[in-house]
């Protein structure tokens, strides 16, 4: 149903008049801020001889190596590696680094201790600061 718009206006005479307008269609548009878009490309352990492996003995040392890309606009781009069972944070870069469109965070963790369970991950990236 069309809407009546209505539009005032004086003539030269110094008489107020009415001029009813019918909006026949509108439209609405939205402009996203820019942001950034953190894509993992490869997250794997290692040895702490920098061999990737699948299993390791309880009370081993290993490390987690994360890339990350960003896929979006120039902006921070964040990765965290969560414990599935526990859910405790395993690793996290001290600091958000600030990467331009196309650009890739290759690093290397923290040495950690294996735990005696099958250890289950979970690696997440994204893009923003706190």
């Amino acid at each position: 149903m069309a809407q009546k718009v209505p539009l005032l206006y004086e003539n030269v005479f110094g008489k107020t008049r009415s001029l009813a307008l019918t909006k026949d269609t509108e439209r609405t548009i939205t402009i996203a801020l820019a942001a950034g878009k953190g894509v993992i490309l490869d997250a794997h352990a290692e040895d702490t001889a920098y061999h990737t492996i699948t299993q390791a003995a309880p009370g081993s040392k290993l490390v987690i190596v994360v890339s990350v890309r960003n896929d979006g606009s120039d902006d921070y781009i964040w990765y965290t590696v969560k414990d599935t069972d526990t859910g405790a944070i395993i690793d996290q870069p001290i600091g958000t680094p600030y990467l331009k469109t196309g650009e890739t965070l290759v690093r290397t963790g923290a040495v950690q201790t294996m735990p005696a369970k099958t250890w289950n991950l979970l690696v997440e990236a994204g893009h923003g600061t706190a």
